[in-house]
């Protein structure tokens, strides 16, 4: 019996092969999105899921209280602790079996690795993705050594483990164990470093990135730990790491901090005048905790994974729809087979079981296309997605059956009406030929259309406000000169030394207009703040305001505008690091008027000591951040030391090319065993955004293979319909009746539903992309006529894909469609 069902399906499938290639072919996009994103989700959400101890790993989390003698104290939940915290942790809680740092190195992002074998050339590059941990980072963290043994490689103060790539990019296809690097910032302070173990990256399933690990007891950090002062509420730049004992209460663990903090933090903390609370993060779940910008690397929000789990299922619906739809047009050309199985005894069951195999057959047919569209694919989604999914994914056990599982529920969604509907007819009334569509069967196609198009119009508006608010964050003003300024890293001592004269080197370009020194610049992380405070007041009324120690020209290098006061200046000897020029938002935050900001003193507590600083200039407002974030308090202070980690040139030029030969050419007079490198500091502010830039080019693609598939429906109805009305078509034009007319007449029905859709997707779209936009706090107004716009396009195509059937039907010769009368 299988086997004849199966003979029929194929046999249907051959005898109408344009609604079955619709069908297969719709199906099959729709399943290859649909495969593709759960790909990409299933990625989002393994993270972290593969290390041993995974279950009993944790981030030790702080959310600091800063402000506690003001009435409108605030919090801030972060990802780092001060450095004490890891092992007083342990030593109290035996329900804590092993805890670990992680350094991110804050003062420059980039070290410099060097290696000479042999005699030959010195071989070097820079890295932004190297981390200090604590040697007992490898008891916690699982990575497959292929060179190495995990527990002992961190042991030596002078070891660094390496990632395959850069002991590749180093070594080549040699081995790299034992061989010496030097490496360069103050991530290795110039020191050479012997490679104890190469690992296999596991960066893109991981929250931690790292291309090399090196111990926290080397570099600066090593230097900060042994000589500096430690305490519980300062120099917060540590992320903690606790691996639970097997079978230890996390919840309870959390119960017992508010005592270990009054115990261990308390009176540092009171003398810093804010507060702070503890808590607990598990590992697997950190790549999604958006309450936190970043832990390691930026975090991702669920609500973009819920964006693509909707697009992918919308895209399958509509596929699925289109199967229904076309189904029931077409069930008067079975009605006669199902009357003849009827009155041969055929039961509804029986009926009901051949339609959804047919079904099922045609699932799995397009299931096994879009197994080949996947394949093909992959690699154009992996750059879309900036994802590295591997293609043998597709074969894993678990991965496969849900897909075949996919495809057989895709065929039971899609065939359950049809089989349903066409196993009710009535044999009698079949066989004597008074069957006609029900009423209920085009009001349901037609109420299916209309769900295509609310989705298909959705993601238009979708598409076009993202697109719009990625323009607005692209375009906005930050309140500085963001273009034509380049970024170049100072990532070694020897650089640091060079930094006047090479300044003055590249200002002999008439085309490079400014040049100076800074320790951050807008778009990188900056993690320096000073809690400051009225003089009147103590540190209790204290304010977090980020901070960054600059060259003299550095604010008029880029370009920042003056509220009141002036900028610092080499005319006044006095300026000094205790002279501050401040933000607007510094002053709001502190009550102080603009015309009496100059000359106002502000205090800041360290180590027991006061420090007093004066106002000398008011910048106006600029984002330092990225929009998602409000304009925060801002200073800046002259560095006592010319200690800067980058340089900013502001250039003058068309010739881009020109230039940066000259500034390379200058480099490598002075800094010949050292590249030369740059970044465009735009770009650098962009890159804050590409999580959205990642979204909206897969809402954009996505939205084009959804309306394709909904006009795939279109056309297959459109071609059914011209062919029932087809004598009707011909006595209008014996009539007199024009082709634009009976292109009117056949378009009309479909376009009336598309303008239903509009009317039900602009409300919901609205509210929808409305609450996205909260996610920033500069955002576009959504404009009217981007609803405008959304409802022509979705008419132009809907009318486009009806408007061929529509032509070919009414130039049709009226003879031939009335000859069988």
């Amino acid at each position: 019996m299988l086997l004849n069902y199966l003979k029929i399906a194929v046999r249907n499938l051959l005898r109408s092969k344009s609604f079955s290639a619709i069908n297969i072919f719709g199906l099959s996009v729709g399943m290859t999105c649909c495969m593709l994103l759960l790909l990409y989700i299933r990625s989002e959400l393994s993270f972290d899921k593969h290390h041993q101890y995974a279950d009993r790993l944790y981030l030790l989390g702080q959310e600091t209280i800063i402000g506690r003698g003001n009435k409108g104290a605030g919090s801030e939940k972060n990802a780092t602790a001060s450095a004490p915290y890891a092992f007083a942790l342990k030593s109290e809680f035996p329900e804590i079996e092993q805890v670990s740092r992680l350094w991110i190195n804050l003062i420059d992002d980039k070290a410099l690795l060097q290696v000479r074998e042999g005699g030959k050339a010195i071989k070097s590059f820079y890295e932004t993705k190297g981390y200090q941990v604590d040697s007992t980072f490898f008891d916690l963290f699982s990575y497959q050594f292929t060179e190495g043994n995990s527990r002992t490689a961190l042991a030596d103060r002078n070891s660094v483990v390496l990632s395959e790539e850069i002991a590749r990019k180093l070594f080549g296809t040699t081995s790299a164990l034992n061989k010496l690097i030097r490496i360069s910032g103050t991530t290795g302070n110039g020191e050479e470093f012997k490679v104890t173990g190469v690992y296999r990256d596991e960066s893109a399933r991981s929250h931690i990135d790292a291309k090399f690990f090196l111990p926290m007891s080397s570099g600066w950090v090593g230097n900060f730990l042994r000589e500096g002062k430690l305490d519980f509420c300062c120099n917060n730049m540590f992320v903690t790491y606790l691996k639970l004992r097997s079978g230890a209460d996390a919840g309870k663990l959390r119960q017992k901090f508010p005592a270990f903090m009054e115990k261990y933090a308390s009176n540092d903390l009171k003398a810093v005048g804010f507060d702070k609370k503890l808590f607990l993060v598990r590992v697997p779940e950190l790549h999604l905790f958006d309450e936190i910008n970043t832990i390691v690397t930026p975090t991702n929000t669920t609500t973009y994974l819920y964006i693509l789990a909707s697009i992918a299922l919308f895209t399958l619906l509509i596929a699925c729809i289109n199967f229904m739809n076309l189904s029931t047009a077409r069930s008067a050309k079975r009605a006669a087979e199902v009357g003849v199985r009827k009155v041969m005894g055929a039961e509804r069951g029986s009926l009901i079981g051949q339609f959804l195999g047919e079904s099922i057959v045609l699932s799995l047919l397009a299931l096994v296309i879009a197994m080949g569209l996947v394949l093909a694919s992959l690699s154009v989604f992996n750059q879309l997605t900036a994802k590295s999914l591997n293609i043998f994914e597709l074969f894993e056990p678990r991965i496969l059956a849900t897909f075949i599982g996919l495809a057989l529920l895709t065929g039971i969604l899609a065939g359950s009406y049809p089989a349903f509907y066409l196993s009710l007819f009535n044999p009698a009334q079949v066989l004597k030929g008074k069957f006609n569509n029900t009423l209920s069967a085009v009001a349901l196609r037609r109420g299916l259309v209309v769900f295509q198009f609310v989705i298909s119009v959705g993601l238009v508006l979708a598409t076009f406000v993202i697109q719009e608010q990625m323009s607005f964050l692209r375009n906005t003003s930050l309140g500085f000169m963001q273009d034509q300024q380049i970024a170049i890293p100072l990532s070694s001592r020897e650089a640091h030394e060079i930094y006047t004269a090479y300044r003055n080197e590249i200002l002999q370009n008439s085309q490079v207009v400014g040049a100076a020194g800074t320790q951050y610049y807008p778009g990188i992380n900056n993690a320096t703040d000073f809690l400051l405070y009225k003089p009147e007041q103590t540190a209790l009324n204290g304010q977090s305001v980020k901070t960054n120690r600059v060259d003299y020209d550095y604010l008029q290098t880029m370009g920042f505008k003056l509220a009141t006061g002036r900028m610092f200046s080499r005319q006044f000897p006095g300026d000094t690091a205790n002279r501050l020029v401040v933000n607007e938002a510094t002053l709001r935050k502190f009550q102080i008027p603009l015309n009496k900001a100059v000359g106002q003193k502000l205090n800041f507590d360290w180590q027991g000591e006061t420090h007093h600083f004066e106002i000398v200039g008011v910048l106006k407002d600029f984002h330092y951040e990225n929009l998602h974030q409000t304009i925060e308090p801002f200073t800046f202070l002259l560095n006592s030391q010319p200690e800067y980690n980058y340089i900013i040139a502001h250039v003058n030029t068309s010739n881009m090319a020109n230039v940066l030969s000259f500034m390379e050419a200058k480099w490598k007079a002075l800094r010949p065993d050292e590249p030369f490198q740059y970044t465009f500091l735009n770009e650098d502010f962009q890159k804050n955004y590409e999580a959205e830039a990642r979204t909206s080019r897969i809402v954009s693609y996505f939205t084009a293979i959804s309306i394709l598939i909904s006009c795939l429906g279109l056309f297959g109805l459109a071609a059914f319909a011209a062919q029932q009305r087809t004598k009707e078509i011909g006595v209008r034009k014996v009539l007199g009746a024009s082709v634009t007319n009976i292109v009117l007449l056949l378009s009309k029905d479909f376009l009336t539903l598309v303008v239903i859709a509009i009317l039900i997707a602009s409300p919901v779209a609205w509210y929808a992309m409305d609450k996205w936009l909260q996610n920033f706090a500069y955002k576009i107004d959504i404009p009217w006529w981007i609803f405008v716009v959304a409802g022509l396009l979705a008419l132009g195509i809907a009318f486009i894909t009806v408007s061929f059937q529509s032509i070919k039907a009414a130039l049709m010769n009226p003879v031939k469609s009335l000859r069988s009368e």
